[in-house]
């Protein structure tokens, strides 16, 4: 997949928005229309008792010392000519109905709490 960074935003809570174009063609005249999302941040204290692990713990159950928020929208089978109109429409309703949650100071913790209950399960413990 070949992304094309069309825009970083810096938010409220001092995390960083990537947006990518990663769009791609799929027959002559049209296109998969891909916006894609981003926010990597380092886990901190804060995120580590947001799940109720130690930072040692949460860095363990993660793989690493970074955590990534990704979200992905696509339009399918877009004419080539309305292909920057439709990634337009949709990076800007994201915007505009996500901006504030993705702004919110206890952003982090719900990301890292969703990647753990990923990785182990709702009902697995999460610091084991």
């Amino acid at each position: 997949m070949t992304k094309n960074c069309v825009k970083s935003m810096k938010l409220e809570n001092g995390l960083t928005l990537i947006l990518d174009d990663a769009s791609r063609r799929i027959s002559e005249d049209a296109f998969v229309v891909t916006a894609l999302f981003s926010i990597e941040f380092e886990v901190t204290e804060t995120e580590a008792a947001a799940v109720g692990l130690s930072l040692a713990e949460l860095t363990k159950a993660l793989g690493g010392t970074t955590a990534r928020y990704e979200k992905r929208l696509e339009r399918n089978f877009i004419a080539a000519s309305d292909k920057e109109r439709i990634f337009e429409e949709v990076t800007g309703s994201f915007l505009k109905t996500g901006l504030a949650y993705l702004s919110h100071p206890s952003f982090t913790g719900g990301v890292v709490r969703k990647i753990l209950v990923e990785k182990r399960g709702r009902y697995n413990s999460i610091g084991s």
